[in-house]
């Protein structure tokens, strides 16, 4: 069946993907919809989701990391991977890409693959030439004949290209490149040069292999969570003698299950400080197991240290704050399996006198800094961001359609910006209030270049 997903490049709707019935009449990505249009006026199409598309991309990176340890979502359509040096694992680059598409069509995905000198001419021959493995030193001669979008180019380039009737990349080679920069900008250039490998292109991978790792492949299947936990206490120990001789301890595990089908399943923990310790680590496994699903069964188990730091013996100083940190240690670990790491923190002030930045969250066992309290006092509750109110701050003021009438006041307090900080706000005088009913306030009012501005609310006390 012909049709295609939308993507907007500028204020031109574009095809962001076409069926194979539809690439074999002509149509194909990037090309603008009014020209699909024209030739197919029944042409179906629909939106794409780039955001659930770019989540599938990115799980299938990491899938593709069988393959290499690099790899990266390109765009919303392509994925990149670096196998340098990892084709003779598989036989050659024939096998290699063999292996791949074997695994891609278990996947249940259409999909064209590539292999080329470099990142740019793998994308050019997967989407507009015949695919497949690219010969080395043959870049300039089997890409001319492509169209100038498999560049990557934007519309009005292109659109100003076709003009010019420069339609191949071949055209574009025989130009000099000072006149095309001129015309049509630098970016032009600087992707012909990518492609041909006379400019590195930089590419963020989508993540480092982890250094600390263990596998173990089953000879059969598994699918209780008895086998599940025994593989799981077989792999921390593995990794944990590994840690341990390089003096490390464990803050982040990711255990991973391996489906027959080739999904995977993964549980992640960490830990308020370095640990070495399996049966701590197994017993925090222990809630994120219950929803375990082993689908037709599990044909391999995978344990990577995420994220490691130097483990030391603990030793209690001889106020007992090292023991007090070691008994909490546990339950910060429980609570954070619980609720997530981002609800486990302690608040802790920092050294500045401008009220958004003058407390940060961090480690709940992380030592404490020594800091001068403000002479005057702060409220315990700020609003952030704070508040407008009406009124003349004064007399009285308006806030969440009431208005308090000002029966005790005390400031100004000036606290001028952080100069050091973007962007540089105006300056704020501070006023503690008290209103007829009791309630208590902070409100300032803003300075710019010395007059007065605006009135907000930017605490309550208690």
């Amino acid at each position: 069946m012909r049709a295609a997903l939308l993507t907007k490049e500028g204020s031109a709707l574009v095809l962001a993907a076409v069926t194979e019935a539809a690439q074999r009449d002509g149509l194909r990505p990037g090309q603008r919809l009014a020209d699909a249009l024209a030739a197919f006026p029944d042409l179906p199409t629909e939106a794409l989701d780039a955001e659930a598309t770019a989540a599938a991309l990115a799980r299938l990176a990491l899938r593709c990391q069988r393959w290499s340890p690099l790899t990266a979502p390109d765009g919303d359509m392509a994925l990149l991977l670096d196998v340098t040096g990892v084709a003779g694992l598989f036989g050659g680059e024939s096998g290699l890409m063999d292996d791949i598409g074997a695994a891609f069509r278990d996947f249940g995905v259409s999909f064209r693959l590539a292999l080329a000198d470099t990142p740019g001419a793998a994308w050019a021959w997967a989407l507009f030439g015949a695919g497949g493995i690219l010969p080395v030193g043959a870049i300039r001669q089997m890409l001319a004949p492509l169209p100038t979008a498999a560049l990557r180019l934007s519309p009005e380039v292109l659109a100003g290209l076709h003009r010019l009737g420069l339609r191949q990349i071949g055209d574009l080679l025989a130009q000099p490149r000072a006149p095309l920069a001129n015309r049509f900008g630098i970016t032009l250039p600087q992707r012909l040069d990518a492609v041909l490998g006379h400019r590195p292109e930089i590419i963020r991978w989508h993540k480092m292999a982890p250094q600390y790792a263990e596998r173990t492949p089953f000879v059969e299947p598994i699918g209780t969570r008895e086998s599940v936990e025994v593989a799981l206490r077989h792999l921390l120990e593995r990794l944990i003698l590994r840690l341990t001789e390089a003096g490390l301890g464990v803050r982040r595990l990711a255990f991973t299950l391996e489906r027959v089908d080739s999904s995977q399943q993964s549980f992640t923990i960490g830990t308020a400080q370095a640990e070495r310790e399996s049966a701590r680590l197994l017993r925090l496994f222990r809630d994120p197991l219950d929803g375990l699903d082993p689908g037709f069964g599990i044909e391999a188990a995978r344990l990577e240290a995420l994220e490691t730091e130097g483990f030391t013996r603990r030793q209690a100083a001889l106020d007992g704050r090292g023991a007090e940190a070691e008994r909490l240690a546990p339950l910060f670990d429980r609570l954070q399996q619980r609720l997530g790491a981002e609800a486990v923190f302690r608040w802790q002030p920092r050294a500045s006198h401008w009220p958004e930045r003058a407390g940060e969250r961090v480690d709940p066992l992380a030592g404490q800094i020594p800091l001068e309290t403000p002479c005057l006092p702060r409220p315990m509750l700020l609003y952030r961001p704070p508040q407008p109110i009406g009124g003349d701050g004064v007399r009285a003021f308006t806030w969440q359609n009431r208005t308090h009438i000002i029966h005790h006041a005390e400031g100004p307090e000036r606290i001028a910006p952080e100069w050091w900080h973007r962007p540089v706000g105006p300056a704020r005088d501070y006023w503690r209030v008290e209103d007829t009913d009791g309630g208590r306030f902070w409100l300032f009012q803003t300075r710019p270049a010395e007059k007065p501005g605006p009135w907000f609310l930017h605490g309550v006390f208690p």
